[in-house]
This record gives structure tokens, sequence and C-alpha cells, in this order.
């Protein structure tokens, strides 16, 4: 679908109804997440190329949703699948949270969301299929391309299921945009629940046929969702990785640097902006955060300082599974050594960023994170 031919909700439900044959309608959640969508990136500052692969962006994930809503009405059995859990890894980006969910993910007793089974859940995978499978062969192709000193990506390991699932109910953060503040406004508002729904189908239908059912998962803006989380799955435990934010501010603006350079006419997005930006985004997200887990108790969460993490993992590790009332046993320690061996700081380049090139202090930041740094620890 070409630019100039999305300019309407109408435009885009009607494309992806076209090409799946869909007749249940669209739930209003639905539709207000895709009105949001299509304001917001009508009014970013990105190259028009970039703006008509986003407004495709969003037929292709409105496709998908009606074919997996579709699959589930052929298949009711799988809405009896049962969830474990699940744990969830969620907190302020650049703080631990991809070491950490990577590393509880060589515990077989967990089942996680792969890269390329978010993108193309149909067919739900099979076990035993999986390394032939040409939606794993692709990713694996694909993970050759990736700087990894920006982000590690394993194509076979656990990936950041809300950057996917959430397009599939148009209620994504979007930060590789950058958008509007009245979008930004509007996602901090949303309660998530019509998301979490969904996102209880998806791990149903991923785990039909590919156990355990014992869930791992792990996004960053789960940070803004806690109650929304446990009001789906009563039984889950979130994990929140700690890092001075000094340190994750400083690495997000870098990163969104990295995904914004390209997409944006020249001159329109300074540094500048992506400090605020950043430090806006985060700290609303860690107040949101911190009143949520005091409502919640405390009996919900465990804790992970990635200083802790980096230095001694294998009682890092201990900590948190007494924590969790699991086991740890000499077959996880060593898996847990050879990852922290392989992946060690710098073994996969450097990445070089500070706070003041993006136009803010220790000072500020520390200030903004007041109550947060106080309660752990910085």
């Amino acid at each position: 679908m070409s630019e100039a031919s999305v300019p309407t909700a109408d435009a885009i439900i009607a494309e992806a109804t076209s090409r799946t044959g869909w007749s249940g309608g669209i739930d209003p959640a639905l539709r207000e997440g895709l009105e949001q969508n299509i304001a917001a990136f009508q009014a970013a500052p990105i190259l028009p190329e970039v703006r008509a692969a986003a407004m495709e962006t969003l037929v292709s994930d409105l496709e998908k949703r009606f074919r997996i809503e579709q699959y589930l009405a052929e298949h009711p059995e799988i809405e009896q699948q049962e969830i474990e859990g699940p744990l969830i890894v969620g907190s302020i980006a650049r703080s631990g949270t991809t070491a950490t969910v990577a590393m509880l993910a060589l515990d077989p007793r967990f089942r996680f969301a792969r890269d390329w089974e978010l993108r193309e859940p149909l067919p739900p995978p099979v076990l035993g299929e999986e390394d032939t499978d040409p939606r794993a062969v692709a990713a694996r192709k694909r993970a050759a391309t990736i700087d990894q000193s920006v982000h590690l990506y394993d194509p076979d390991g656990p990936e950041e299921e809300l950057v996917v699932l959430a397009g599939y109910d148009m209620r994504q953060s979007h930060q590789r945009f950058p958008l509007p503040k009245s979008y930004t406004d509007w996602f901090m508002a949303d309660d998530f629940s019509s998301f979490y729904a969904l996102h209880e189908k998806v791990l149903k239908l991923l785990q039909w046929r590919r156990p355990p059912n014992h869930w791992l998962l792990k996004s960053p803006p789960h940070l803004f969702r806690f109650e929304a989380i446990v009001r789906q799955y009563p039984g889950s435990t979130i994990v929140m990785t700690h890092r001075e934010p000094t340190k994750t501010i400083a690495s997000a603006c870098s990163l969104f640097e990295l995904m914004w350079k390209n997409i944006c006419p020249p001159g329109t997005i300074t540094k500048e902006f992506i400090g605020e930006h950043c430090l806006d985004f985060w700290g609303r997200g860690m107040e949101i955060a911190m009143r949520s887990r005091d409502k919640l108790g405390e009996d919900r969460f465990a804790d992970v300082w990635n200083r802790d993490l980096v230095a001694d993992p294998i009682a890092t590790f201990e900590k948190l599974y007494d924590r969790l009332g699991y086991t740890i046993d000499d077959a996880m320690r060593g898996r847990l050594n050879d990852y922290h061996s392989k992946n060690a700081k710098g073994a996969h380049g450097a990445h070089k960023y500070t706070l003041e090139e993006y136009g803010l202090s220790e000072d500020r930041v520390n200030a903004a994170f007041a109550e947060y740094n106080e309660r752990f620890g910085f």
C-alpha cells in the first residue's frame, strides 16, 4: 500500500480484511490504537519512504492479528493451554535486561519467545522441527548483519516480545521512531488490558506444539505495565534489573541516535532532542513502575543489579533463584560461566557515549531518578 493511499484507519482495515477474508470486525481498543499510530507516523519527522514503510507495517500487523484470531477460532483447543508463571524481566532500557534474560534462558525449565516465531507466529512452531524451520533459518542469516556491540541478538535465544506483539494490538512504544509527545502521552495513559489479553492468546498459540509452558519473557516497556501484567497473569513474577540511571540514559541516547539518524531528514533531530526524549520517556516510565510496585507489593518482584551480574554471575543467580524458589544445579552454573566468559564487557566491541553530548548532566539525570536512586542504592 502506498503512502498516499493510507490516510485513514478505514483504508488500513479494509486492506487487511481484503488480504485475510476476516469477517470478525475490529475491537474499539484496536481501532483506537490504529488511529493513534497513523496520526503519530504522519506527524513524525521521518523520511517519506520511512513513513510509507511504517504505514505498510500497520497493514501487515493488522493482517497478522486477523490471521491469529482466525487460527484460534479454527483451533479452539489452544485456548485450553495453561501458562505457568510467566517470569517477566522488565526495567529501564540498557539496565541489563538482555543479559539477565539470556542467562535465565540457559535453564531448560523455561520457554522463551524467539524473534522469528514472534514475527511469523503461523503456523505455530513444532518441537523437533525448529532446526530446519525456514523462519529460523532466515533469522540465523539475519543475525550475521547485526552489530552485537549495540544489542546482543541470538536468533535461537530470547527476544523482546513487546517489539512485535504490541504491534498486533497497535500498542507499540515505537521507540525506533521519534514520535510526537501526544503519542507518548497516550501510550503511557493506556491500561494495556486489551494488549495483555492478546499477549496470553499468542503465548498459548506458540506453546501449543512447542513446550514447555513456563514462560520467560523480556521487554523494557513492561516497565509501564506491571499492573496490567498481574491482572492478566496472576501467577506472574517480575524481575527488575537495576543500573545507574546516568549510565542507562546515556546508553539509551546512543541507541536512539543509531536508530533515528538514517530515517530522518538531515538536521531535523538533534542530539539535545534525543537527550530530552530519553530522560522524559524513561523517567516517566520509572515513576509509573515505582507506583505500580508499591500497589502490587514486594512479593511480586525480584531484583538483579547489573553491577553484581557483571562481577559475579553465579552468586547473583544463586541469590535470584533462591528468591524465585528455584534450585540451581552444577550444569546451570557451568552454562552461566560459559555465557559470561563469551559475553564479557567488550567481547563484541566497544560502544562509547556520554550524557553531555546529548545535552544532559549527571546532576539532572540523578534528580529525575532521585526516588529510584534512593530506593535501589545508587
